[in-house]
């Protein structure tokens, strides 16, 4: 579930990135490139992906399905359209920070 997004503009006002958090099982963080169609996944342990071609509209898809986890795993993870490869570990610190965020809207939700 999407639980934080965030859209980082160009100066001329085209979408230059976004930034998601999910409460997911399985994914922490994606950064979506549209330009590029590059899509970086940070998993629960940090290790950060990088999967390409994948395009705006399918993008949009998997923020907004109800499990980000059983999508990937269903339409992204070993399907040969989009090539991959690790990229970067996330800091103990960077998955703490995002855990909070997660659980912080946890609670809110609660309420």
């Amino acid at each position: 579930m999407l639980i934080e997004r965030k859209e980082i503009l160009n100066d001329d006002k085209s979408i230059g990135y976004i930034e998601a958090i999910f409460n997911s099982g399985n994914l922490l963080r994606t950064t979506y490139f549209p330009m590029s169609q590059k899509l970086y996944i940070a998993f629960g342990r940090g290790h950060t992906y990088s999967y390409s071609n994948v395009s705006k509209e399918f993008y949009d898809e998997f923020e907004k399905t109800e499990s980000q986890g059983k999508f990937f795993h269903s339409k992204i993870n070993n399907n040969k359209a989009f090539p991959y490869r690790k990229e970067f570990s996330l800091y103990p610190s960077e998955i703490q920070e995002i855990k909070k965020i997660i659980e912080e809207n946890k609670n809110e939700e609660d309420e």
